[in-house]
């Protein structure tokens, strides 16, 4: 895992999490990336790769599979075989029956299930509660970070939040007591009427 996720959520083999922010998607996948794992991912034809790489995800060991189709199942159980982590977006609700037939397949395989989108009886699940950009000020400037509230919760687990930057100004993903807070435009010019 990146370290920002560190006392919120650790992937294990044979397990499946569920996601409902593409970010999110992406920096669980990065870490395990980072860590020199295979990652596969499918049914997601938006992902933002270069942003996911900028995350930490090495584009030469991931595999994409855009538009699965019908087969979104029978691709996934396939690339369990060789990544070790896959992002699995499905194109329609999930049965538990399909759920199960996956999850015995990565506990097989020793690889884990991040899933962007609803998953049924999944180890953990991860939302984004809150939300705020930086980087603008009053009709101009541009967005530079962004900060969350990540909640965690699943069947043994009450539920935990942390807040991190999802990501930085340095475009990395970063708890928020790692990184000052950017000043933003309206206080420069508070600055500037002190100092003249």
């Amino acid at each position: 895992m990146l370290d920002a996720f560190d006392e919120l959520v650790r992937l294990r083999t044979g397990s499946a999490y569920a996601v409902d922010s593409p970010s999110l998607a992406m920096a669980l996948v990065a870490g395990a990336s980072r860590a020199g794992e295979w990652v596969a991912i499918v049914g997601a034809p938006e992902f933002g790769y270069e942003a996911a790489a900028a995350f930490g995800l090495d584009l030469a060991r991931t595999i994409a599979v855009p538009s699965p189709g019908e087969h979104w199942q029978s691709v996934t159980a396939g690339l369990i075989d060789v990544a070790g982590i896959v992002l699995l977006r499905p194109p329609a609700p999930v049965a538990e029956q399909q759920a199960a037939r996956l999850r015995s397949r990565l506990i097989q395989k020793d690889a884990a299930l991040v899933v962007w989108g609803e998953w049924p009886r999944c180890h953990q699940r991860l939302s984004i509660r809150s939300s705020s950009w930086v980087g603008l000020g009053q009709g101009h400037g541009r967005l530079t970070g962004r900060q969350v509230e990540v909640a965690v919760s699943g069947a043994s687990d009450p539920g935990r939040t942390t807040s991190i930057w999802l990501p930085d100004p340095d475009q990395r993903v970063r708890r928020l007591d790692e990184v000052a807070a950017p000043v933003r435009l309206e206080d420069h010019s508070r600055l500037a009427q002190r100092a003249g």
